[in-house]
């Protein structure tokens, strides 16, 4: 099963992030032929990548397929703080977490979750600063 709209907001995600295809094939492990072939539309992805792409970009699976025309907007880009569902799922989600190439315990992960945080908080106070007019 083909899908343009697949191809065209794939690629469309990954240069808003101001990725190579290089570098985003690295991401997730894959070639950057594969990866190519997906923005070109003449391979797709399992099940599984799709969402690792998803999350990779911080979209959802249905606005990647098409499925939906709503961005769903990270939880790192929104003015609300995320929510413990939000964290969780992002630790649990992201195959790639390791520390010195270890998987992450719980300890660790609720670690990361109050690092998360106040990473968060950090960037709301650079987003309403960029907001604000210069000179003031």
């Amino acid at each position: 099963m083909r899908n343009e709209k697949f191809a065209k907001r794939l690629k469309e995600e990954r240069e808003k992030k101001g990725w190579t295809q290089e570098h985003m094939a690295k991401l997730l492990n894959i070639k950057i032929g594969t990866l190519s072939g997906y923005e070109r539309n003449y391979r797709t992805p399992d099940l599984e990548m799709t969402s690792k792409i998803a999350n990779l970009l911080g979209v959802s699976v249905d606005y990647l397929l098409g499925l939906n025309d709503n961005e769903a907007a990270p939880w790192w880009e929104k003015d609300t703080p995320p929510t413990d569902i939000e964290l969780d799922k992002f630790i649990r989600e992201q195959p790639n977490l390791r520390i010195f190439g270890d998987p992450l315990d719980e300890e660790v992960k609720d670690d990361i979750m109050l690092a998360l945080r106040a990473a968060w908080e950090a960037l709301k106070k650079e987003r309403a600063a960029s907001k604000q007019p210069k000179g003031k």
